[in-house]
């Protein structure tokens, strides 16, 4: 996987960093991503994990077979799928329910 760069982006109604990217798997494409949210806002962050979607908006980077990276911004539904506290502030790893 590729290392790609932060981005300004929402989760929901806060405001922070991250981005979804594309994985291939043998059973087809997933978009899965992480978002960074600033200090002080790790109770709203961790509560997101209980909800059913919120919306990501910011960058879904495609990687293509030849190595090509593009950059979409988008507006999706997501799942986020666990929070943690990390030194960069704190973390949600996120599923996209549709792209």
């Amino acid at each position: 996987m590729a290392l790609y760069a932060h981005q300004e982006a929402t989760l929901g109604d806060i405001e922070g960093s991250g981005y979804l990217f594309r994985q291939r798997t043998a059973l087809g494409e997933t978009y899965r991503g992480v978002f960074f949210g600033p200090d002080g806002e790790s109770t709203e962050l961790e509560s997101l994990v209980e909800e059913e979607s919120v919306t990501f908006s910011g960058v879904l980077y495609k990687k293509t077979l030849s190595g090509k990276i593009s950059q979409t911004k988008v507006e999706v539904p997501v799942d986020v799928k666990s929070y943690r506290e990390v030194s960069m502030g704190d973390r949600a790893l996120l599923e996209a329910l549709e792209v």
